[in-house]
This record gives structure tokens, sequence and C-alpha cells, in this order.
């Protein structure tokens, strides 16, 4: 499955965040999770270990430990500073409270471990990123609003985490779709059209000023809008005119001028086969 697609289902929910320095010489004990943890490193070097995984996370590395695997983390390097989010994937009312680990050799309660949801990519999510990047800023953003134990500030975690999960697992080597060029020449061709407030030039002038030709423009926009520019630009004039038939001082001729329209007859017949009634009953 593309990243985006599975990014795009889930929903995290924070349990708890730390950071703080580890020192040469402490080792962790050997541990068991019930959700899943975030780990990065900001300076230093340590080891983490579960299972057949062996990682030695350097600065600016992170790694996404699973639950439910016996695991191990060490300092390499003098000092090191990590940065630690536990998380679930998904957020759910019925979902219960749970402890973040069980200390082996005590074994895990297995009806309180959170599952990697189906969709979720199985494998070891791990990387690196820059630290003058987005992710140090992001992080600092989400512990120290997080820290704040306020309700509202808490709940906007989940929207900095989500980005930034997405920022993290993001697959750089994955060509990025380049983005929708009919939809944008039609976008474009549409803001022209609705900044042109003055009868002056044609429309095939006004469009091509744009680089592309009539006929293509025309046949994107549409594609996109189910109208010809030259309708959706008599459209938007008769929704202006009939703003301006609700002051009776103009009269019918000026409404038409006022709107766009060089002829009033013309537009007379186009206001009747849009509305079914002339502007003047319109005005009545």
């Amino acid at each position: 499955m593309p990243t985006l697609k599975w990014l795009e289902r889930i929903s995290p929910r924070l349990n708890t965040l730390w950071r703080g320095e580890w020192r040469t010489g402490f080792v962790e004990p050997a541990r068991y999770l019930y959700d899943h943890e975030l780990v990065w490193v900001s300076k230093g070097t340590c080891r983490v270990q579960f299972e057949e995984c062996t990682e030695d996370l350097s600065e600016g590395m992170f790694i996404i430990i699973p639950p439910a695997k016996l695991h191990v983390s060490m300092p390499i390097s003098r000092k090191v500073f990590r940065s630690c989010i536990h998380f679930d994937w998904v957020t759910e009312k019925t979902m219960p409270a749970h402890p973040f680990c069980s200390y082996h050799p005590k074994r895990p309660k297995l009806n309180l471990i959170v599952p990697t949801p189906k969709y979720v990519p199985q494998s070891c999510f791990k990387g690196r990123v820059p630290m003058d990047g987005a992710t140090p800023a992001m992080l600092e953003t989400l512990f120290l609003q997080w820290q704040t134990g306020d309700d509202f500030q808490q709940a906007r975690c989940r929207g900095i985490f989500l980005e930034l999960l997405i920022h993290l697992l993001w697959k750089k080597t994955q060509k990025t779709k380049t983005g929708d060029h009919g939809a944008q020449w039609a976008y474009a061709a549409k803001d022209l059209l609705d900044r042109q407030t003055e009868n002056t030039g044609s429309i095939q002038q006004l469009l091509t000023s744009l680089g592309g030709s009539y006929s293509h423009i025309c046949r994107l926009f549409h594609q996109h809008f189910n109208l010809t520019p030259g309708e959706y630009l008599t459209a938007r004039k008769l929704e202006r005119a009939k703003e301006l038939l609700r002051d009776p001082r103009l009269s019918i001729a000026e409404v038409a001028y006022k709107a766009g329209f060089l002829d009033a007859g013309y537009f007379a017949r186009k206001f009747r086969q849009q509305n079914g009634i002339s502007p003047k009953q319109f005005r009545q």
C-alpha cells in the first residue's frame, strides 16, 4: 500500500512523553511495551535491541519500537540525550488505559497490549532527519504543550504528533506524485476570469496569456467545471446582475453594462435563459 494511503488512516493517541540525558553505564532493564515508542536521539549514540533488530542510534536518528517485543536500550557514547514518545496508532473511545511497559521476566498482560493495525506496515520504522530541520522544532513544541497538563493543549498535541509521524515516515525514496497540471490550468484560468472586472479584451486573449493554447485551456476548464470559460464568465455576470437589479435607481441597460454586458438585449436573453424570467420580472 502506498505510504500516503496508510498514513491517511492513522489517528494517533499520545500516552506519555519523556526526555532526558542518559549517561554511560546505565542500562535500562529489559522490558515489553504495551504500546509503540518513538525514540529520537539528539545527542550522542545509544543502542536499541529487540528480537531480530539491533540499531545504533546516533544524533538525528529515530526508531519506533513495537509492543510485546522484549527490548533493551543502552548508551554507547558518554552522554546521550533522547526524546521518547509512547503512542497508539489510532484513538478509540473504547480503548482501555494501559501501562507503558512490563519489565522482564514479568510478562505483559496480553489483553492490554495495543497491536499495530493491520494496514500499518509491519516493518521496523527507523531513519535519520536533519538536526536543523522541522523535526526538532515539532518535538520541542510537542513536549512544551504536553507538559502544561492543559486538556486543550494536549488535544492539540495529537495534531502535532500526526504531522511529526508523516514528516518522519514519508518515504523519501518514493517518487512524489506530481500535481494535477490540468487542475492547475483550469483554476488559473478561473482566477483570471474572476479578476476580469472590465469589458476589455477577449476571453481568448485573456486565457492565452497563461502560456497555453486557447483550445487546450478551454478543454481543461470544461473538464473541471463542466462549462466553457465563456459560459462561466456569463454566469458570473448574471449573478452580479441579480444584485444590481435590487437597486431601483438603475435602468435595465445600466444594470447590463455594470454587470459586464455590452448589449442590453443580449443580457436580457441570457438572463431569461438562466432564470426563466426577464430582468424586469426578476426586479418586480
